[in-house]
């Protein structure tokens, strides 16, 4: 059984507006930027297809995700979408960027597997991540029951692994600069890291 937003397109990006205000609108505005244009877009975990909406009309937008209703609504709407298991790292398609938003803290502890593996397909890695497995302060019974219906239950990944997902924002750019980011930005409750394959050492640090 999954959470109310992940059952409908568009109890999803209800969802995402009210959880991130007006700092939703600006991350994609950052990540489309660090794309530019005249690239091929590889989305792990593309949900409802927001970012398409943000990229640059000469990019070629390509989006995984194993919510049939989400690819059935991106598929109307006329966007390159499959149905397909992110940790099928032999069928990555070869693209200019790669995009991994709000999907880490769905699948731990696999979640470097994940940046790895999407590294090796791509020049450049951005990835999207909100301090938090939960931004609202609940007692610790409470969380479970939130988070099974109206938080980030996508009825793949148990409970007891995500909820491990908690950092505080100098502790979550901290950990995406021990795995090699080059540049890590703050926008609203999220940090963006961008990777660049073959890249190794922190070069720059960012606190938009």
């Amino acid at each position: 059984m999954r959470a109310i937003p992940y059952m409908h397109p568009t109890a999803y990006n209800f969802y995402l507006r009210v959880l991130h205000r007006s700092s939703l609108r600006e991350r994609y505005k950052i990540i489309s930027g660090e794309i530019g244009c005249n690239n091929i877009v590889f989305e792990l975990g593309c949900g409802t297809g927001i970012l398409a909406e943000y990229l640059d009309k000469s990019c070629d937008y390509i989006g995984w995700d194993l919510n049939q209703a989400f690819i059935r609504y991106l598929k109307k709407k006329g966007r390159k979408v499959e149905l397909r298991d992110i940790f099928d790292f032999s069928g990555y398609p070869r693209n200019h960027v790669c995009v991994i938003t709000d999907v880490l803290h769905h699948v731990v502890p696999k979640e470097w597997p994940l940046v790895r593996n999407a590294l090796k397909s791509t020049e450049k890695l951005i990835v999207v991540e909100p301090y938090k497995a939960f931004n609202f302060p609940l007692p610790n019974f409470l969380r479970k029951y939130y988070d099974s219906v109206l938080g980030d239950n996508d009825g793949i990944n148990p409970y007891r692994n995500r909820v491990n997902w908690d950092y505080s924002p100098e502790g979550l750019k901290k950990y995406f600069m021990s795995f090699g980011a080059h540049k890590v930005t703050e926008v609203g409750k999220d940090v963006i890291a961008i990777f660049y394959s073959g890249k190794d050492n922190v070069s720059e640090i960012d606190n938009q």
